[in-house]
């Protein structure tokens, strides 16, 4: 397997860009190391805002295109430059682009369109970092997280911020991803951070869960929720969770989740079904073999439409970047 190099941000040139051409509200935003950001994130005596999560976003995107620069200070400006690429990464370039690098975010176009979608995620990783954890789980002497479809593995540091806001000392956390070329990245930076264990493999076999059969799991995230207008088996959601209910079910009883719900549309007898923990994310037995359309998320103890996930962030970006940035649900995988 030929590892895909990461690209030089160095090679990034640009004008000065005024405070309208940056992504975010220049005064919402701090340059500090994301690192940083991390720890003061992981005090519990914080309280975390809406901007400091996006900015975390912002920063990680650039760090993981970057493969590297977790402790070094990001400008907004940077980020904002490598914002406007990905906006039109699928477009021709323009003559001043670095053709490396919108070729190297054409390549990996799906995975970092997660981080591009920065309210969405913003949004995901504020109810992560939130959420309430079982008391018989802390009572436990590790938290043990699981992020399923974990991609670039941002919600993997949402539950490392989780863990230590709520007092964890040692923290396991490990992430499955079948998309090989992109696991082998997040796998490297991951390791290198020290923060998280990749798995690479598929989701639907129960053999990529071996590492967590002995351990009580405090946290699942589960990123294959498909893009509307598209069944929930196109990623494979329904089946995954089948596997992980069957293989770790014991091992995940008391357990946040993340979706704590999903409502979807089913097309053959014309209702939503509500696919939640206590059915395995399978719903009534009716359903199992029907085409299920995702519609609805449970999220922070609110069901919120999917297209509307993270639509109350909107204002803190600049009124190009509203525009232009992509939403994760509206378009499916390339």
């Amino acid at each position: 397997m030929q590892e895909q190099s990461t690209v030089d941000m160095g090679k990034i040139h640009h004008a000065f860009m005024g405070p309208e051409e940056m992504v975010i509200d220049p005064s919402l935003y701090s340059d500090s190391p994301l690192l940083e950001d991390v720890d003061r994130m992981s005090d519990p005596s914080v309280r975390i805002s809406d901007s400091m999560i996006m900015g975390m976003v912002l920063k990680f995107f650039y760090c993981y295109v970057n493969k590297g620069g977790f402790d070094q200070p990001v400008s907004l400006e940077e980020v904002s430059k490598l914002c406007e690429m990905f906006s039109r990464h699928r477009s021709l370039n323009e003559p001043d682009d670095d053709i490396e690098l919108m070729n190297y975010l054409r390549q990996w176009s799906f995975s970092l369109r997660m981080l591009a979608d920065i309210t969405k995620t913003s949004h995901i990783i504020r109810s992560i970092v939130t959420q309430n954890i079982s008391p018989k789980l802390l009572e436990q002497e590790e938290y043990v997280g699981l992020d399923i479809g974990t991609g670039t593995g941002i919600l993997l540091l949402a539950q490392h911020i989780h863990a230590r806001r709520n007092g964890f000392k040692k923290i396991v956390l490990y992430g499955i991803e079948y998309d090989k070329m992109v696991g082998l990245q997040s796998y490297k930076i991951f390791k290198e951070l020290n923060i998280a264990e990749i798995i690479l493999g598929d989701a639907r076999d129960a053999k990529n869960y071996e590492p967590l059969a002995n351990k009580v799991v405090t946290f699942v995230s589960n990123e294959t929720v498909a893009a509307m207008h598209q069944p929930l088996r196109r990623e494979h959601f329904v089946s995954i969770c089948k596997t992980l209910f069957r293989t770790l079910g014991k091992n995940i009883k008391d357990a946040a989740f993340f979706p704590e719900g999903l409502i979807a549309f089913c097309k053959d007898l014309n209702v939503s079904v509500l696919l939640a923990k206590n059915t395995a994310f399978q719903g009534p037995k009716e359903y199992h073999d029907m085409n299920l359309f995702p519609q609805g998320i449970i999220i922070e103890g609110n069901i919120v439409p999917l297209h509307q996930l993270g639509e109350e962030l909107l204002p803190y970006l600049s009124e190009w970047a509203q525009r232009r940035l992509p939403r994760r649900w509206y378009i499916q995988r390339f």
